[in-house]
């Protein structure tokens, strides 16, 4: 099965559940599609994650070259599609946040929540904030950022707060410098399809696979992380 698909009926499936009282360290991540390698990093060699397998808060996930994924978190209607070469750290120490990018690109899918703690996505040079949306996400390796909106609206501030947050909207894109303040956002023709081929720019005399801006409408086409079909049960250490 496409991971398109699969991240669309995950969505479509999962409860949307309050987490008031939730503490950062009960969160639990189900990994819902790999192609590739998927490594939990642990002493004293990284584990190799398959679809089926959980991890939970303060792991930290890499994803090998060639590589993509997927992990959904079902109390959040959350989900992060992992990119080839992509190093994240699970519920970061701040409050709120579910992951924090050090490195890498993802595409975050995030439904509607009753819940009232906020869904933060951190990276070195950025915070991302939503209620539901859709975007897509770059950290280079020395930590500035770009974040794409193909749907609803991202608020995204400098971490350490110094600046008024800026609103990046359905069909724009900003980047943020690490240290600077973040970008003006800027239009874009990209859709999700676009963004899972890897494109920073639609196809001369196209608008990306031919969707308007903003619209899910790549997602049923993606391809990327397909089932593996090799779920196992549960690799997660227990607790």
């Amino acid at each position: 099965m496409k991971t398109a698909t699969l991240l669309a009926l995950l969505l479509v499936s999962i409860p949307s559940i309050a987490t008031n009282g939730d503490s950062p360290d009960s969160i639990t991540y189900d990994v819902v599609a790999v192609d590739g390698k998927l490594y939990l990093e642990v002493e004293p060699e990284a584990q190799r994650l398959e679809v089926g397998d959980q991890a939970v808060s303060g792991d930290r996930l890499r994803t090998g070259s060639s590589t993509t994924a997927a992990i959904g978190i079902p109390t959040h209607t959350t989900i992060f599609r992992l990119e080839a070469k992509t190093s994240c750290t699970l519920a970061h120490d701040r409050p709120g946040v579910l992951l924090h990018v050090e490195k890498g690109r993802i595409r975050a899918m995030f439904g509607a929540f009753t819940g009232s703690d906020p869904r933060l996505v951190t990276t070195p040079s950025a915070v991302l904030a939503v209620r539901g949306t859709e975007y897509g996400l770059r950290v280079k390796k020395n930590g500035d950022t770009k974040i794409v909106v193909f749907e609803g609206v991202v608020e995204v501030s400098d971490p350490a707060g110094e600046n008024p947050p800026i609103r990046v909207e359905a069909g724009q894109q900003s980047r943020i410098k690490r240290g600077r303040p973040v970008g003006a956002p800027v239009a874009h023709r990209l859709t999700p399809h676009d963004w899972d081929q890897g494109r920073s720019a639609p196809p001369p005399g196209m608008n990306g696979s031919g969707s308007s801006p903003g619209s899910r409408t790549g997602t049923s086409g993606s391809s990327g992380a397909g089932s593996s079909g090799k779920g196992s049960g549960s690799k997660r250490r227990g607790g």
